[in-house]
């Protein structure tokens, strides 16, 4: 789990800081999934919110919290933790309550590997998000606001040079070269999805849960993403089981809440995805052209 050392942390007045407290921003689908995981779970918690669309995210305060500069961040008691899927297994451990994280060490295995392979699909999901939920414009950040988040923040992370942010900055680099996300960058990451999405498929043949012991942190952490692309046209109607699964938790009034968009991100979404679908560039559209 990725807890930050103290020579990471430049902002040192969160040191002392009592009680949970969550830096999260609404639409982030880390986020979302991190507070699904808090409900789930039945702690309380001080709630942070950073607004991305506006670069607090990037500001000198957040980036000595975390030297990332991403959601979700989380401080206990002084301690700070990053990554979504650590704070939630951190969480689960740390507080009573019902218990997201498996006993058998089988199922622990297995859960272990499936969360690595969901978080390690976080830039292909990006790249979907910022083709299709919203105009390029609204998504992209201007060099200016890359350079100050490359200059700002520790270079370490949990006492040792990190190399996460580069993998960010050159994200968002490309993507301002090339106007946007690319054809290509859609069909690799529709790829991965297809391949991720057909072992999920076989993981749910015969249970209900993606661990036959029952609801887990991972049927959080797979829906999250899944509810994600799935409401950009990606068509996970290939996958029967999966999307039984999905819509089932879909109904969930936990769930629907912290997936809400307010209603003007939701028309200008909805507008945006036809305009795709208009200039036969909807993701369907792109994957079938790649002939996947």
């Amino acid at each position: 789990m990725v807890k930050l050392a103290t020579t990471d942390i430049k902002t040192t007045e969160v040191l002392d800081w009592e009680g949970l407290h969550l830096f999260h921003f609404m639409g982030s689908s880390c986020s979302q999934k991190t507070r699904i995981a808090f409900a789930a779970k039945g702690v309380e918690w001080e709630s942070h919110h950073v607004d991305i669309a506006h670069f607090e995210n990037f500001t000198e305060w957040f980036m000595g919290i975390n030297p990332r500069g991403l959601m979700p961040t989380l401080v206990h008691d002084g301690d700070v933790h990053i990554e979504s899927n650590d704070i939630i297994e951190y969480v689960d451990a740390t507080f009573d309550g019902p218990k997201l994280y498996p006993t058998d060490p089988d199922e622990q295995a297995f859960m272990q590997a499936s969360m690595k392979r969901e978080d390690d699909l976080h830039l292909c999901v990006r790249a979907l998000t910022f083709r299709y939920f919203l105009p390029v414009e609204m998504m992209r950040k201007d060099d200016a606001a890359v350079d100050v988040y490359e200059a700002e923040g520790a270079e370490t992370v949990g006492g040792e040079v990190d190399g996460r942010k580069a993998i960010e900055v050159d994200f968002w680099r490309k993507m301002n070269a090339n106007g946007g996300i690319t054809d290509a960058q859609i069909v690799d990451a529709a790829g991965e999805f297809l391949k991720a999405f057909a072992e999920l498929e076989e993981r749910l043949d015969g249970q209900e849960w993606l661990l036959a012991s029952g609801f887990s942190a991972l049927d959080i952490a797979w829906w999250i993403t899944v509810f994600r692309i799935t409401s950009m046209g990606f068509p996970t109607d290939r996958f029967p089981r999966l999307l039984a699964w999905y819509e089932r938790i879909a109904a969930r009034e936990d769930f629907k809440r912290e997936v809400a968009n307010p209603p003007e991100i939701d028309e200008i979404s909805k507008a945006h995805q036809a305009a795709c679908a208009d200039a036969g560039k909807s993701m369907q559209d792109v994957i079938a052209a790649a002939g996947l």
